[in-house]
This record gives C-alpha cells, sequence and structure tokens, in this order.
C-alpha cells in the first residue's frame, strides 16, 4: 500500500503539471545527443542516451517524463526501505519520510525536466541503499556492486565522481572499523579494501577510454574540464599562473571583461568574449587549450588556496540568504531563447510546440512549487551540521559516518567546482538530508523514555507511598470490646 501510494501520489502530481521543460542549453545539449550521437565536452552524456530510448522513438517527451517520475516513486520507495529495514524505524515512521522524499520540490520539479537530475539521483539512491548493505553482511559481491553502480552515477552526473573515488577506500574502512584498530591486522579487510579499490581503479579506466573512443579523442572524465577550472579560479588568476604566454597575456587584460569580478565566472566560462573563450581562440586545438587551463588553475590553487576555497565559501553563503536562495531558484528554472532549427527539430522529432523564450513560459504548479520550497533548501545547506551532531548521537556509528562522509565530500565538491550558486546542485544532498534526520529519529529514544516518562518515574515512589497497605480501621470499630458509644455513627 506504501509503495501504491507513493506511485499514485507521483502521477496526480504529473498530471497537475505535465508540460515538459527546458534547461539551455544542458537540454539541447542532451537532445542532440539523442538525434545524432555526439557526446559533449562540458557535459555527462549517459542521458542523452536516455533520452534516445525512451523519447525518440515515441516522438514524445510525454514518455520521457512518465519514466522519470517513475524513477522518482522508486527513489522515494528505496528511501522508506532504508529507513524501516536498515535504520530499524516503525513502519508509519519510515513511510512518512518516504512520503516526504516524494513531495521534495528539489525532486518533483527535476522530473519535469530534460536534465540527468533524476536518472543520476536514482542510481545514486542505490549506492546509498547497497552501502547500508554492505556495512550489515560485508559482502564482497555487494562491494563489487556498489563501484558499477558508482561509475554510472558520475556517468550521468559527474559532480559525483570525487565522492564515489573516496567512498571506494572509505567504505571498507567504515565497515571493518571498530573502536580500535583491530581490523588493520585482518586479512579479509584488506582483501575488501583491495577489491574495492582495483574495482574502482579498472571500472574508472574503463569509462575515460569508452568516453575518449566516442569522442575520437584521448581518454578523460570530461575534455572541457579545465575550462571550468579556469572559470573557478578566475577572480585569483594572475599572468604568473599561466603555462602559456598568450594565456598570461588575457590574464593581464583582465579588467576588459571584468575577470576579477566574482559574480562573472559563470559567464567567463560559457559567455563569448569572456576568459575560456578568448583562450580558445587563441589556441583553437582543443586538446593543448585544456591542457593549458588545468595546469594554469592547478598554479592558482598551489599559489592561493585560501582565495579558492574562499569562492567556494562565498558561494555557499549567498545561497544561505533566504532574499538570494529564493531569487537564484527563480532563476534556476530556466531561461534563453531556442533557435529556430531547435524549433523545428523538437517539432518534427518530439511533436513539441512550445514557446521559443522559454523564461516566458507560464508560472505551472511545479515553478510555484520549486520556489515555494526554499525554506527546506536552507535546512539542507545546514546538512554537514547535521551530519556532525548524528556522528555523536547516532547508535550505530557506522551508518552515521556513511552519511557524513557522503554529505561533507558532496558539499564540497558541489561549491567548489560551481561556477555560480545554482539550487539544483543541492538535489542529492536533500536526499541525503531527508536520511539523516531518519536516522536521527532512530538514534532518539522512543516516546517511552522521553521527559514525560521520565517525570513519571521520578513520582514513582510518591505514588508506590500513597498505595502502601494501610489498617482496616472499620473493623477495629466494629468489635465487641469497644463500647457501643464509640461504635455509633455520631463517633
Amino acid at each position: 500500500m506504501f509503495c501504491l501510494a507513493v506511485v499514485v501520489l507521483k502521477f496526480l502530481l504529473l498530471a497537475l503539471d505535465p508540460s515538459p521543460k527546458f534547461y539551455l542549453g544542458d537540454s539541447i545539449s542532451y537532445i542532440w545527443t539523442a538525434l545524432t550521437g555526439w557526446i559533449p565536452e562540458d557535459r555527462s552524456y549517459f542521458y542523452g542516451f536516455i533520452v534516445r530510448w525512451f523519447a525518440l522513438w515515441t516522438g514524445s517527451l510525454t514518455s520521457l517524463l512518465i519514466l522519470q517520475t517513475f524513477l522518482g516513486a522508486i527513489i522515494a520507495i528505496t528511501t522508506g526501505w532504508v529507513c524501516r529495514a536498515y535504520f530499524g524505524l516503525s513502519a508509519k515512521m519510515a513511510y512518512l519520510f518516504g512520503i516526504l522524499c516524494a513531495i521534495d520540490p528539489l525532486q518533483v520539479t527535476w522530473e519535469r525536466y530534460l536534465m540527468t537530475e533524476i536518472c543520476s539521483l536514482f542510481v545514486y539512491t542505490l549506492v546509498l541503499q547497497q552501502s547500508f548493505a554492505y556495512l550489515r553482511s560485508r559482502k564482497i559481491a555487494t562491494l563489487l556492486f556498489i563501484q558499477v553502480l558508482s561509475v554510472l552515477t558520475f556517468g550521468f552526473r559527474t559532480v559525483f565522481l570525487i565522492p564515489v573515488l573516496v567512498m571506494a577506500v572509505a567504505l571498507p574502512v567504515i565497515a571493518f572499523c571498530q573502536a580500535r584498530l583491530d581490523f588493520l591486522r585482518h586479512r579479509v579487510f584488506w582483501q575488501h579494501l583491495a577489491a574495492s579499490v582495483i574495482a574502482m581503479f579498472v571500472l574508472d579506466q574503463a569509462y575515460q577510454r569508452a568516453y575518449g573512443f566516442l569522442t575520437h579523442r584521448e581518454p578523460a572524465h570530461l575534455h572541457a574540464a579545465g575550462y571550468f577550472l579556469l572559470a573557478i579560479c578566475a577572480p585569483a588568476l594572475q599572468p604568473q599562473d599561466a603555462t602559456d604566454p598568450r594565456l598570461a597575456k588575457i590574464i593581464e587584460q583582465g579588467d576588459e571583461f571584468g575577470l576579477h569580478n566574482f559574480d562573472l565566472r559563470n559567464e567567463q566560462r560559457f559567455i563569448a568574449g569572456y576568459l575560456v573563450d578568448r583562450w580558445r581562440r587563441a589556441e583553437p586545438n582543443r586538446v593543448k587549450s585544456s591542457k593549458v587551463a588545468t595546469a594554469t588553475a592547478l598554479n592558482t590553487f598551489r599559489r592561493d588556496p585560501v582565495a579558492v576555497a574562499g569562492f567556494a565559501a562565498k558561494t555557499f553563503f549567498i545561497l544561505l540568504h533566504p532574499a538570494q536562495m529564493k531569487r537564484f531558484a527563480q532563476w534556476d528554472l530556466g531561461n534563453g531563447i531556442l533557435k529556430d532549427k531547435e524549433l523545428k527539430f523538437l517539432a518534427e522529432r518530439f511533436h513539441w510546440t512550445g514557446r521559443a523564450d522559454v523564461a516566458s513560459e507560464p508560472q505551472t504548479f511545479v515553478k510555484w512549487y520549486y520556489v515555494a520550497g526554499t525554506p527546506w533548501y536552507l535546512v539542507v545547506m545546514l546538512s554537514p551540521l547535521l551530519a556532525l551532531a548524528l556522528l555523536i548521537l547516532a547508535a550505530d556509528k557506522r551508518q552515521a559516518w556513511l552519511l557524513f562522509l557522503h554529505t561533507t565530500i558532496l558539499m564540497a565538491a558541489t561549491f567548489l567546482f560551481a561556477t555560480g550558486p545554482i539550487t539544483r546542485y543541492l538535489q542529492p544532498l536533500s536526499l541525503l538530508t531527508l536520511l539523516m534526520f531518519a536516522a536521527a529519529v532512530r538514534s532518539i529514544p522512543p516516546w517511552t523514555q522521553m521527559p514525560g516518562k521520565r517525570i513519571s518515574q521520578w513520582l514513582a515512589p510518591v505514588r508506590r507511598w500513597s498505595k502502601r497497605p494501610r489498617p482496616d480501621r472499620s473493623a477495629k470499630l466494629q468489635s465487641p470490646l469497644w463500647p457501643r458509644s464509640i461504635c455509633s455513627p455520631v463517633w
């Protein structure tokens, strides 16, 4: 009944707002991959094939939204399952967290967009569920399956790359670590650690080579990663950081295009006339320009790591302000104008006849709900503090460490590699926050042990005193040895 309720709820929400939505230019890149097999150099590409398999052959984007809605339902059901099976919550409480996951605006909204968010979160949810299963069973087959799922996860969304690489080492340590370091003497632990690291290394290399084969270039996780790093470090760049004199000259001329303006980092990456565009025109060779950009960004980080970390902290605190959070949530719903050729193939291949100006689309339920959910996003922003508190409160420290590492690493990667305050990046952290609240509820003593019950326990001696056995005075008053006058009702 719980599973049925989640599915019905999800499709009722889909019925309220069934129109597909676009986030330019990510959505067009995925559609182009579906149509031609082209692999973008600056985005993960797995989702493009999902669009091909579930939308192109049906000639409708609605079938893709149905798939994403169904995946959202599985995410919510899996959340309830984790709360019930691994956290030990009562059925009603576990189902409550499943329903909360189902109505999370960070999920409901992106189920309507042609974006990789829901597909990547679905695989990431399976990674988390299998990780909890591994902590309980410590089966090496489960550990290897987690590595396969991990590669699929960052194949859908690159932000998961660093967390899953770290967890390939950390997960066996968490599973075998006890209060002492005796586990280091156990051969089984080293077998699990070696299997996890080797499996991740082999699968990661296979992914990079497959990416290189499809793009007809060198193996890599993302060929445009260097441009992102360069844009992220842009306000801190100095000419001496550049490994190419042409890039050093562009940095010297940075005042012409606002190089040191923190708010223009996204423009430095994507907009013509800014840093990356100028550098790519100076060095047309994509391989060389990306390598120089990577080396320059790393030199900047080594020279001034505090400044680069400060950019991440500043982005974090911008979103932590309620008014700014609402503003960027509205901005994140999409903007831009579809080109004529894009409108043409959307109409021909998917029978879509929407407006060219994405921002001019009418206010729908999903858009309103996404902006109305900003108070919850502020709670998600504080999830590392909740993870830290869970380390102290949780009865099962292994589960607490798992959630703590996933949350802190993902939060750090999200803001360190973001070119601006973008609310949709909080989506996987929202799932982790719900799981941490569930684990915290499990760690709190049952309601029978709450203060009301403790007060009752303190008053127990008083109740026992009031109920102590007392002599039967009525029998004594009716004794024949006593005078009748004493036994009279008046007396």
